[in-house]
C-alpha cells in the first residue's frame, strides 16, 4: 500500500510539473511543444479535466498561430489579399479569447497586419508621381513600427527627394527660382539629410544670383538702347533721299524730293526747311515743304514738292531742318 501511495505521488508529482511546463511553453508561445507536454500529463492522467481543456486551448493557439504562419508566407509572395483574408478571420477568432495563451497569437496577429499594410502602401509607391501624394502615403507608414515600416518609409522619402529634384530641374529651366526653391524646401523637408537636394539648392540659388544678374544688365542695355532709340527717333527719324530744283519758263523754281522715315514709329506731319542758293554761293532765300502722305510708316517712303517764285536764275537746294511728330 506504501509503494502504490508513493508511486502515484510520483505520478502526480511529474504531471504537475508536466503541466507547469506546458503552461508556461504556451505563455511562450511554444505551443508544439506545450501539446507535447500536456500529451505527456494526459497519458499518465487521461481523466483530468483541467488538462484538457488547457489542451484544447493550446491547440487552438497553435492553430491560429499556424494560419498566421500561413498569411505571412501568402504576405511575403505578394499574396495580399489572400493573406489579408486569414488575417481577418484569426482576428475574429482572437475577438472572443481573452486567455493569456493567446498572447504570442495576438502580438504575431498585429505584427503581420503592419506588414500587410507596409505592403499595401509598398504595392502603391510606384504609381505615385506627386511629391502631395507621396507626403500622405509617407503620413500613414510613420504611424507603423518595425523594421519593414522603417525600410518603405526610406523609400518613400528617396522618391520624394527625387521627385522634388526633377521638378525643381523643370522650374529652373523656366528661370521659376522661387518655385524651384519651395519645392527643394519642401522635398528637404521630408528629406533633410538628401545631399544632392542640399546641393541643388545652393546651385538654385547660384543660377538665380547669376540670371538676376544677366537679367539686371539685360535690362539697363535694353533702357540704353531705348533711350537711344527714342532720340534718334526725335532728331533723325528723317533721312533724305533726293532733292532737286528746276527753273521754269517763268522764273520759278520747282523745288521737289523725298525721304525716308528712320524712325522705329511712324511719324506724321512732316515738314522740311529748303534752303536755296544761287550757282555763285548767294543765299536766295528758304522755304517749308510738307511731305506726302501725311503719315508714314516705319521705312515708308515720302515726297515733297513745291514753287519758290521769282528767282530767274539756276539755284542749287538743300534740305537743312525737318520736323515730324512721333506715333
Amino acid at each position: 500500500m506504501t509503494y502504490y501511495y508513493k508511486q502515484e505521488m510520483g505520478i502526480n508529482a511529474e504531471v504537475k510539473s508536466l503541466h507547469q511546463q506546458a503552461e508556461q511553453a504556451a505563455l511562450d508561445g511554444k505551443y508544439q511543444e506545450a501539446l507535447q507536454l500536456l500529451d505527456s500529463a494526459l497519458a499518465k492522467r487521461p481523466n483530468v479535466d483541467g488538462f484538457l481543456q488547457d489542451r484544447q486551448i493550446t491547440a487552438k493557439a497553435f492553430n491560429l498561430m499556424n494560419q498566421l504562419n500561413e498569411a505571412a508566407t501568402s504576405l511575403k509572395t505578394g499574396k495580399l489579399a489572400a493573406g489579408d483574408k486569414t488575417l481577418q478571420a484569426v482576428a475574429k477568432v482572437l475577438k472572443e479569447r481573452e486567455e493569456p495563451v493567446f498572447a504570442k497569437v495576438r502580438t504575431t496577429l498585429n505584427n503581420n497586419k503592419v506588414t500587410l499594410a507596409v505592403l499595401k502602401v509598398k504595392q502603391e509607391i510606384d504609381s505615385l508621381t506627386t511629391v502631395q501624394a507621396l507626403a500622405e502615403k509617407l503620413d500613414t507608414v510613420s504611424k507603423l513600427k518595425g523594421k519593414e515600416a522603417e525600410a518603405v518609409q526610406k523609400q518613400i522619402i528617396d522618391k520624394l527627394a527625387g521627385l522634388s529634384y526633377k521638378q525643381a530641374e523643370q522650374q529652373v529651366k523656366k528661370k521659376d527660382f522661387t518655385a524651384a526653391l519651395q519645392t527643394v524646401d519642401q522635398g528637404l523637408s521630408y528629406a533633410p539629410e538628401n545631399e544632392k537636394l542640399t546641393a541643388y539648392r545652393e546651385r538654385v540659388l547660384s543660377e538665380r544670383k547669376a540670371f538676376e544678374k544677366a537679367e539686371a544688365e539685360r535690362i539697363q542695355l535694353a533702357e540704353q538702347q531705348a533711350a537711344e532709340e527714342d532720340l534718334k527717333n526725335r532728331t533723325a527719324a528723317v533721312s533724305i533721299v533726293n532733292v532737286e530744283a528746276a527753273l521754269d519758263i517763268y522764273g520759278d523754281l520747282y523745288i521737289s524730293g523725298s525721304m525716308v522715315n528712320n524712325a522705329t514709329r511712324p511719324i506724321s506731319s512732316i515738314t522740311v526747311l529748303v534752303d536755296i542758293y544761287g550757282t555763285d554761293g548767294s543765299y536766295l532765300g528758304q522755304t517749308y515743304v510738307d511731305v506726302y502722305p501725311s503719315w508714314l510708316e516705319v521705312g515708308e517712303e515720302g515726297f515733297f514738292e513745291t514753287y519758290y517764285y521769282g528767282v530767274y536764275q539756276e539755284a542749287e537746294v538743300s534740305v537743312v531742318n525737318a520736323t515730324w511728330y512721333l506715333e
